[in-house]
């Protein structure tokens, strides 16, 4: 994960302790094509039954963006949990992550709106805060059981 976060401007390179946290606490999907690790996502579950899944990162190396990584992982990520809304925040100037989001939505066939950035905690998002983040959610159909 680590080589990934150094190629996947602008995330943060975490150190291995903080690496192995984030798996041991949260949902980690890494994509790989053609044997190398290309891209990954980071979720979780909201405490509560009727709390969204939130997205935290989704970063996909640059030489593999633009083949349907960064949606595989989204796609992925949300099949986890398939009665949860979804919620994750981006930077207002990241174009390609509203417009990947909004592809993502559509591609399951749900709807996404701007909510304020306090409707969650922030350790939710996995953001900080006056670093010009916006919050979104993804509501989907409910699924009959």
């Amino acid at each position: 994960m680590k080589d990934l976060q150094a190629v996947c401007s602008p995330i943060s390179v975490r150190s291995v302790r903080e690496n192995v946290s984030t798996i041991i606490e949260r949902l980690v999907l890494i994509a790989e094509v053609d044997g190398l690790h290309v891209g990954f996502c980071v979720s979780s579950p909201g405490l509560q039954d009727s709390d969204p899944m939130f997205f935290q990162v989704v970063a996909v190396a640059p030489h593999a963006q633009r083949r349907g990584v960064g949606l595989a992982l989204l796609t992925a990520a949300a099949e986890r949990e398939p009665r949860r809304d979804i919620a994750l925040a981006t930077q207002n100037d990241n174009v390609e992550a509203r417009s990947l989001n909004e592809k993502f939505a559509k591609s399951i066939g749900a709807s996404i709106r701007r909510v304020s950035l306090s409707t969650y905690r922030d350790c939710d998002f996995g953001i900080q805060r006056g670093l010009g983040y916006r919050a979104w959610v993804i509501q989907r159909l409910a699924v009959e059981s």
